[in-house]
């Protein structure tokens, strides 16, 4: 009985040492304002291939959609999302674009999402919109209409050919390169997101890419990059 005493005495001390140790704050969200240039890493473990959502000029594009991308942000980023620029056209780089699109729509994105991306592009957008179809509607009936609208749900292609401007707001543009994409913004320095195995451009800006001897970042990205904070 003694033994026992001492046991649940024992394990009761433990227990109230657990409930008052103060557990470390999770770090806060980068607060980012309309005039910043912030590349957000995609989640490295659930979407390990390049993926990275870029903030800028109060706009939202997403490079890259492996699977996990569309759950390594919150509604309001997917929401706010204007684009999606594609690697290539593997499996692996595009196996979450059905998600992003599913994700930012119910999250009350409030017009169709334009995809870029290579040659073949067009038939997998239009295949997706269909497939999506009649789940849309089941949804429009078993939960409303999300905020979007019916018509937000679908997914557009624009021109993607390498050397040409692909996206551009006036103080964002983005151009098509053939190792991948390269953003300008504001004074910042040049963006490139280059597409794994791609030869890189020498003095093309700050880079990420896979491979060895990348001057600025790899793939996965681990942590936000700000290239221009106001």
């Amino acid at each position: 009985m003694r033994t026992i005493a001492w046991l649940i005495f024992f394990f009761t001390l433990v227990s109230i040492a657990a409930c008052s140790a103060s557990t470390p704050e999770s770090e806060p969200d980068l607060l980012i304002q309309p005039d910043d240039f912030v590349v957000l890493p995609c989640d490295r473990v659930i979407a390990p291939q390049p993926c990275a959502l870029v903030v800028a000029g109060g706009k939202r594009v997403l490079f890259g959609a492996p699977s996990g991308a569309a759950i390594s942000f919150n509604q309001d980023e997917l929401k706010q999302l204007d684009a999606v620029l594609l690697f290539s056209l593997r499996a692996i780089d595009i196996e979450g674009l059905d998600d992003v699109r599913n994700h930012s729509w119910r999250a009350g994105r409030d017009a169709a999402l334009l995809v870029i991306g290579p040659a073949g592009l067009d038939d997998i957008v239009t295949a997706l919109n269909k497939a999506y179809e009649q789940p849309d509607a089941l949804r429009i009936v078993e939960d409303g209409i999300p905020p979007g609208g019916f018509d937000a749900a679908v997914l557009v292609t624009g021109l993607s050919v390498p050397g040409q401007v692909v996206f551009d707001t006036g103080d964002l543009r983005i151009d098509r390169l053939s190792t991948g994409y390269k953003v300008f913004y504001g004074q910042a320095q040049p963006l490139v997101l280059a597409a794994c195995g791609a030869d890189l451009e020498r003095d093309a800006g700050f880079t990420v890419s896979c491979a060895a001897d990348t001057p600025d970042v790899a793939w996965p990205l681990s942590e936000p990059v700000i290239l221009q904070k106001q």
